[in-house]
């Protein structure tokens, strides 16, 4: 695999993990705020801000590998 290939893979790879780890860990902290000590009903709430933490994340990790290629 070429270099801009392989670029144009760690891209796509850095931005879709950012939003899949966020949604994984936006899921896991609403359940635990549910079935933990808490009881608090936050469903979206968590889901939605490690959500958008995710795109951030999987956006800045892409900037930050465009910048070292270049």
């Amino acid at each position: 695999m070429k270099g801009k290939d392989f670029l144009a893979l760690t891209v796509g790879f850095n931005i879709l993990g950012g939003i899949l780890a966020g949604l994984a860990v936006g899921y896991a902290f609403d359940k635990w705020l549910m079935e933990g000590v808490f009881k608090i009903r936050s469903f979206p709430l968590g889901l939605l801000f490690f959500f958008f933490i995710g795109i951030l994340s999987g956006f800045w990790n892409t900037y930050k590998d465009l910048r070292r290629l270049s």
